[in-house]
This record gives structure tokens, sequence and C-alpha cells, in this order.
């Protein structure tokens, strides 16, 4: 922002009278796309609770169409209890409740209860496909509910995947500032049309990225027709074939990539090992130098039908041997599983493949806790995170629904049997 700011200043101490009138054309051109977009921009304030804690955030959105839909970013309503919406210039807050949200490619859908549906603006629709590197963009938040907050730049790259970032999106990388509260507010070009929705900044603040319009778009089809997001799995974990690990394993230089990972919930299980080499997925050439390459090959196996096989020509790396094998595709298995608050202090959560990998657990099934709150009963218990309940007053606990069950009633104290490290353990929590 600050470079192109300085590029106009320069360039207009050396134009003619009729140069100045263009970029005086354009100044105005573009706060008549801003103040066109002003009132389709949408504050979005949340109430969420984790770990026993209530908190507030908020961010932005803007109206897709008079329906009360509203496009905002998934990281925004994440484990929201209540969302609010504020339009611009009105004193009163809009409950709406989220239709549904994906992590994957952190876009979230929203309706909004409003009788008076003027103050509905939708936006007009672009392509992200169609916009190119160079091209002037601007982006548009609501980040304090009182008016627009706009910041203007170029599109600096297309494509972009960033590791912090959620792996299925090829992202529209700007210089155009996306301010704190101003996530999940519209990129537009300069026709006014909305690109993308704002996702992220650089952690210096100096660059933004954007999800794709088509991809939020697509996000939504999926969610009205299924309720949910249906994904295709394979169970692998894959892993750029770089030059240096080809010349080891002597592979070609034009094929394959490394099988780094196979899951033991997958169709894969037992068909396929790690540093395999696969070379194809029905007929499809695999090949991966960077992990940027990985990225559109994945969304590619996302899109497989839950149900259906997949045929995956391997070679195995040490023996050469080369083989096809039939996979089932699953559902993803979630991340996160059923969690349980409870009123002593301590929160529990189902064991996921994902949590056994991230805190490495001695189980990769039960219950574990994942929470223990200063000051609380189960602190002076001396109850600790990753703690595995294996008992509930004696009775066995496997799964979220065992602990409800146990649990029901106001129980004073509760006598837990734990998995802790290598040791068996036996805690009782007083209320």
């Amino acid at each position: 922002m600050r470079k192109l700011t300085l590029f106009f200043i320069l360039i207009t101490c050396n134009l003619q009278s009729q140069d100045l009138k263009i970029i005086e054309a354009l100044q105005k051109h573009i706060a008549k796309v801003s103040e066109e977009i002003r009132d389709s921009v949408v504050h979005v304030k949340v109430e969420a609770k984790r770990n026993n804690k209530k908190y507030d955030s908020f961010g932005s959105g803007f109206v897709l169409d008079k329906n009360g839909y509203i496009f905002t970013n998934h990281h925004v309503i994440d484990k929201a209890t209540k969302v609010i919406v504020k339009f611009n210039k009105d004193p009163f807050d809009y409950k709406a409740k989220v239709v549904g949200s994906d992590r994957s490619t952190d876009v979230a859908l929203l309706k909004v209860i409003i009788k008076d549906k003027k103050k509905l603006r939708p936006v007009k629709l672009g392509s992200a496909k169609a916009i190119k590197v160079g091209q002037w963009v601007l982006a548009v938040g609501n980040p304090y509910g009182f008016d627009r907050t706009v910041s203007f730049g170029i599109v600096s790259a297309k494509g972009r995947n960033i590791p912090r970032a959620p792996v299925l999106n090829e992202f529209i990388q700007t210089d155009a500032m996306i301010a704190p509260g101003s996530s999940g507010g519209p990129l537009l070009n300069l026709r006014g049309e909305v690109i993308g929705i704002n996702s992220r900044a650089s952690r210096s603040g100096g660059i933004g990225f954007t999800i794709p319009i088509e991809v939020a778009l697509d996000v939504k089809e999926k969610i009205e027709k299924e309720g949910t997001i249906k994904r295709g799995w394979l169970g692998l974990k894959l892993q750029p074939l770089k030059v240096d690990l080809r010349d080891k394993l002597n592979i070609a230089k034009d094929k394959g990539i490394i099988i780094s990972y196979v899951s033991k919930e997958s169709g894969a299980f037992g068909k396929v090992k790690p540093l395999d080499i696969l070379l194809t997925v029905n007929g499809k050439k695999m090949f991966a130098l960077e992990s940027k390459d990985l990225t559109k090959i994945k969304r590619w196996l996302a899109k497989f039908k839950v149900g259906s096989y997949a045929k995956l020509e391997i070679i195995d790396a040490l023996s050469k041997k080369r083989r096809v094998v039939m996979v089932k595709v699953k559902s993803r298995p979630p991340k996160e599983g059923r969690r349980f608050e409870s009123d002593m202090g301590f929160t529990l959560k189902e064991i996921t493949e994902s949590i056994f990998d991230r805190y490495m657990l001695k189980l990769n099934h039960g219950i574990y806790i994942s929470y223990v709150q200063s000051g609380s009963s189960a602190k002076q218990a001396h109850l600790f995170v990753g703690d595995i309940v294996l008992e509930i007053d004696r009775k066995p606990i496997k799964s979220i629904i065992d602990v409800k069950s146990v649990l029901k009633g106001n129980k004073k104290e509760i006598l837990l049997k734990l998995l802790r490290g290598r040791d068996f353990v036996y805690a009782l929590v007083k209320k």
C-alpha cells in the first residue's frame, strides 16, 4: 500500500494536466466502488465457548442474496454459541445462524434473521479465475460495526499455498492490507465485483491472502445440497519427491510422489506402506517436486466420491516392483472428537487419530483430559492434560456417550481411573 501511494505521488509530480485527469478519474472510480459496496459488508460479532471459558471475537462478512445468506470465514465463527450481524449505520443487532462451515477452506455460510429485506444489499459476484497478477483490487471489511475499512493494492500472485493455512486453498495473494477484524470481508476488482473472501494476513501485515470466490460458492452449494461437506479421503500423507531423494531412490525425474504415512483408518492400510512411490491415481499422473505442487493434487483427490474406489499404481522404492491396488475412498475422520465440559473444571475429548498423533498418547481410542481449569476441583485432584480416562465411578469409559451416562445428575464427587504415561492412577474429584 505504501509503495502504491509513493508510486502515485511520484508519477503525479511529472504528469501533464491530461494525465492528471486520468489519475483523478481513477481515484473517483475507486471511491465510487468503495461507496457502492459499503452497505453489503457487515460486522460479525461472535460469542464462543472453549474449555469452560466464554470469549468474544469479531470479523466481517458480506451479503450474498435477499434470502439473508452471508459469507464469512470459518475461523471467525469457530466454536460460536451466538452470532450477531450488524449492518452499516444501523444501531440494531441481528441474530444469524451458522448454516454450514468448512475448516478446510476457511469458508462459513451464515443466514441473518431479519424482517426488513431492504437492509440486504447483495454484492455483485465476479471471477477469481479471470483476475490476473498485477491487476488492482480492493480489500473491504467492517471490523468495528460503524463503517467499512478499505485498502487498495495489486494481485501479487495466484495459487498460493501457505503452511499455516487450510491445505485445500489456492489463495489469491495481494498487498491490499487485511486489517484485524476484516477477515471474512470481500476482495473486489475495479468493476466492484467480489472475487474472493479475505482470509488472513501475513505476520508482518503487508500481504493478504484471499479465498477465491469459486471455492466459496462450491462450499455453499455442497452445504445447501448435502447439509455438510463430504470430501474423499485416501488416508495417505504425501510428500514431494525432491531431486536429491529421486537420485537416492533412483526414481525417474518425471514420476511420482512419496507416501510418507498410511492411516490405520484408511482403505489403503495394509495395501500401501510408507516410502512407496505413488505413480498414478485412476490413470492420472502424480508428480510433485515442491510442497506447492501437492496443493492441486490434494484438491483433486478430495473430490473423490465417498464409497467409491481409487486405482493406485505404486512402485516400491527399494525393490522397484510395481503393483496396482484398489483403495476404498472414505470420509476423513474428524480432527476433533466429541467433547464434554465438566462443572468440576475439566474438559474431556474423544481420542481421534489426529489427537493421538499430535499429543503422542498411549492409546489411540477412548477419552482424554484436554483441559484443566486453574483453581478448580479437577486441579486440586491433580488431574493433568493428557490423562486418559479409563473408568468413572468404576464404570468403563469408551466414548463421550458413556461419560454423559455416568455423570448424569448432580454428583458431588467422582472417582476416576486414569492412564498417565505408563502408570494407572486413581483420582477423586470433589465439587
